[in-house]
């Protein structure tokens, strides 16, 4: 939707939204024609004038960028942002969250948050009542919590039944969790009225719980909801359902994808070091910073030497054909959502990008392919990948683009040992 020009006004919370996206020079571009380069900018510091000047720009079809973070990262923090919401982050605020393996757990407020910043939850009231919105009068975040437990209820997290443990014993909810320290509880959570126990799963579709060990358990009583996921898999049958993808829907981007000529397959992803986007590691973090200073791309030793390439030279990836879809379209026939198709109807153009790195050689990648960080914001190797969505899940093909490589000049990292160390990272 932002990219075909349809979006007003862009609410970004906490994400370096444009370097994580796939294609994102081309996404970069819209937000400088949309933001940027319309006519109506901000030149007043009196607050009607910016009002009027904002509305003014979404009416002639720009965008109004308004970003919630902890802090100000480029581009759409520092450059973009019309309008900055400083956030608080964890231990400035109670919050319950839930990992990968359903653990809810509370993590405690233990500082405040500097200056002006506010909880997420506090910024979002705020804005919601100043919208004339009904039910966003929370008074904390408890309360937010409280709120929102019902919704969870036959979720696979689900932690309604936490709140009415909690209230049964003249807790709130946040309290009743607190009391559960660093162990917490696995979703979704169970509570018998009868003994006033409060149970967690450890394990979902598991098909040895009987109807009478759920109804032993209380499972069934009050609040309490049980459904199939708990006791099978959430099929017709009741059985594991594993869908293979046809390869008739992807083949064809394959092929065009595929690397031509002197291209070489381009991927990326995370390293140990950098937590997610890097937001606080490389910003704050020296030890890290002076770890990975800037972008890297590894590279197997045979098609680094066909280039002149070794590791610490400076090198650039670059490619004509970044696919993107030109525009949000509605197919009426199946051959309509193949990529064959969209390019010959003019739904998808082709952007040129171009990313500087460090070269790695190593042999742990396999040849003919690249591997770089995700998300080094200055130098984001997303640029690289194309933007054209899987068609059965939705989501955008990340780890797949092409490139061309080579060599532009040696790194300062190349001849000393104070910075980004060159050593195989492959453990096997």
């Amino acid at each position: 939707m932002f990219y075909s020009g349809y979006t007003r006004f862009a609410h970004v919370v906490g994400t370096t939204w444009i370097q994580s996206m796939c294609g994102s020079q081309g996404l970069n571009d819209k937000f400088e024609e949309l933001v940027v380069n319309n006519k109506h900018q901000v030149r007043s510091s009196n607050k009607q004038d910016i009002i009027d000047t904002l509305k003014k720009r979404m009416d002639s079809g720009g965008t109004v960028v308004l970003n919630q973070d902890i802090y100000l990262r480029d581009p759409i923090g520092g450059k973009f942002a019309d309008i900055v919401l400083p956030a608080a982050t964890w231990g400035e605020e109670d919050f319950v969250r839930a990992n990968g393996e359903r653990r809810i757990r509370l993590y405690s407020k233990f500082y405040d948050a500097p200056g002006d910043a506010k909880p997420d939850w506090w910024i979002v009231s705020q804005l919601a009542q100043r919208l004339g919105f009904d039910g966003y009068d929370w008074k904390n975040s408890n309360e937010v919590c409280e709120e929102s437990s019902r919704f969870s209820r036959g979720n696979r997290k689900a932690y309604h039944m936490i709140k009415v443990a909690a209230h049964k014993e003249g807790k709130t909810l946040h309290e009743k969790l607190r009391e559960m320290g660093t162990t917490g509880i696995q979703g979704p959570t169970f509570y018998n009225y009868k003994t006033g126990e409060l149970t967690g799963s450890v394990r979902l579709h598991d098909t040895e719980m009987t109807p009478e060990m759920i109804e032993a358990e209380g499972r069934t009583q009050g609040a309490n909801m049980v459904n199939k996921k708990m006791t099978h898999f959430n099929s017709q049958t009741g059985k594991i359902n594993i869908q293979k993808h046809p390869w008739s829907l992807f083949s064809d981007y394959w092929e065009w994808m595929s690397p031509k000529k002197d291209e070489l397959w381009h991927t990326n992803g995370r390293i140990n070091e950098i937590w997610q986007s890097g937001f606080d590691d490389v910003q704050r973090r020296s030890y890290i910073a002076r770890r990975w200073p800037e972008n890297w791309t590894e590279i197997h030793p045979d098609d680094a030497k066909a280039r002149g390439i070794e590791s610490g030279d400076k090198i650039l990836l670059y490619s004509d054909r970044v696919p993107h879809f030109r525009q949000t379209i509605k197919g009426v026939h199946s051959s309509d959502f193949n990529f064959a198709e969209l390019l010959k109807n003019g739904w998808i153009d082709l952007n040129k990008a171009a990313v500087e790195a460090v070269a790695i050689v190593t042999p742990h990648v396999k040849k003919g392919t690249m591997y770089s960080y995700f998300l080094n914001t200055n130098q984001p190797s997303n640029a690289l990948q194309g933007q054209v969505p899987d068609q059965i899940s939705g989501n955008y093909n990340y780890k797949m683009g092409v490139a061309r490589v080579r060599k532009i000049g040696e790194s300062k990292y190349k001849h000393e040992f104070t910075h980004m160390s060159f050593a195989p990272r492959n453990v096997v």
